[in-house]
């Protein structure tokens, strides 16, 4: 049988998201929680690969295993076994045939600013902090500039394959004051390369700044050179909020990617 799994985690202390051998990452714990239920031998195929330090609050895994639980009990049994800085929001049995990487139609993420006066200590792990965003009506207009399909590779970091297509489509980039200090930044498109949304997101941060103008974000965009938008911010202030796959897919109640 297989199950989707809605999966939120804190990335701070994790190698990212994707298996690697003698690090930490998201993708072991979860099998390591699994092991401990079924006895060794699941895999997990998550829907996007995360940097170290990028959080999550809406990651989608699939995984096989017996059918001898129904999904509440199975994310209470995992959560159980899970350590406290990765969770299992849901679970629903799925298609056979479900890919959550290949079935998605849209991903979203969320990347929180703070830029006042003075450090706040409490958000160290989920905000960037930069200089005051006085333009930041600036950084309004310059997202129409990176909306629609186009050739990312200035945004493209350098896991980027040389010899993958950059090519991608951005549905909505939103910039929002969310108090006298925080601003976020929602992007939601198809797909992403590498760092994509750290260094776009620097580059609106240099136009909100002064140091960037929208004619310079164009050229970027127009004319594509690879790694030349070499501003990406920390990873911490950028989570995963949610990926769509649809009416039929899974989650599909899951509307909010705040």
């Amino acid at each position: 049988m297989r199950y989707a799994l809605l999966v939120e985690y804190e990335g701070t202390d994790f190698h990212g998201s994707q298996l690697q051998k003698g690090v930490r990452t998201v993708q072991g714990e979860i099998e390591a929680a699994l092991e401990k239920i079924y006895g060794g031998g699941q895999r997990i195929y998550l829907a996007g690969r995360t940097d170290a330090g990028v959080h999550a609050s809406g990651q989608v895994a699939a995984v096989d295993v017996p059918d001898r639980h129904d999904p509440e009990t199975l994310r209470d049994a995992l959560n159980f076994h899970l350590t406290d800085d990765v969770s299992i929001r849901n679970i629903e049995k799925t298609d056979d045939s479900f890919d959550p990487r290949r079935d998605a139609v849209r991903r979203h993420y969320v990347f929180a600013l703070a830029d006042g006066p003075a450090r706040r200590a409490l958000n160290r792990r989920f905000q960037v902090r930069t200089d005051h965003l006085e333009e930041l009506d600036e950084m309004k207009r310059a997202t129409e500039v990176l909306e629609g399909t186009h050739d990312f590779a200035s945004f493209a970091g350098p896991a980027t394959p040389a010899e993958a297509s950059t090519v991608r489509r951005i549905d909505a980039v939103v910039v929002e004051r969310m108090s006298g200090d925080t601003c976020r930044v929602r992007v939601s498109g198809n797909a992403f390369v590498h760092q994509q949304v750290r260094r776009m997101t620097g580059a609106l941060v240099r136009i909100g700044t002064g140091k960037l103008r929208i004619e310079e974000l164009r050229e970027l965009v127009e004319r594509p050179q690879r790694g030349a938008a070499g501003w990406p911010l920390g990873p911490e202030g950028l989570r995963l909020a949610g990926i769509e796959y649809g009416s039929q897919g899974p989650f599909a109640s899951e509307t909010e990617y705040n």
